[in-house]
């Protein structure tokens, strides 16, 4: 099987149980090597990752809870480390509406439990320091 499938089925699996809050299942995307950066937070260690996201579920479950949608997902192999290049939209899952889009950039190794992130980022496409509103126009 063509390994990119693996890699993309492992982004995918992290997208799909952050939205349901399954942060063990969530775990397991994970290798011993832990590195994210996001415009809502960063964590370097596992122990860090699970206060993230516990923290930024309970945020986005307030708020009606999301759906991660990635587009164009770029793959690149070198032995057994790979990257990966995408877009990401973010739907409010009670609502329907965009909340946002992203770049994202991922980086894994080759495990023995197979494909597993070391580092994930986040670039917001939207100035996230102005409202959201028209106040003030």
């Amino acid at each position: 099987m063509d390994e990119r499938i693996d890699i993309l089925t492992t982004l995918y699996v992290a997208e799909q149980t952050f939205d349901s809050g399954d942060l063990e299942q969530n775990i397991q995307t994970w290798s011993d090597e832990v590195l994210l950066e996001t415009p809502f937070g960063s964590a370097d260690s596992l122990e860090s990752y699970k206060t993230w996201f516990n923290g930024f579920y309970a945020q986005t479950s307030a708020n009606g809870g999301t759906r991660h949608y990635v587009h164009n997902p770029i793959v690149h192999i070198n032995g057994d480390r790979a990257e990966i290049i995408a877009y990401l939209y973010i739907i409010n899952a009670s609502t329907g509406g965009f909340l946002g889009s992203a770049r994202i950039h991922e980086k894994l190794k080759k495990t023995a439990a197979g494909w597993k992130f070391t580092y994930r980022s986040v670039e917001s496409d939207q100035d996230l320091s102005k409202p959201t509103s028209e106040e003030g126009s």
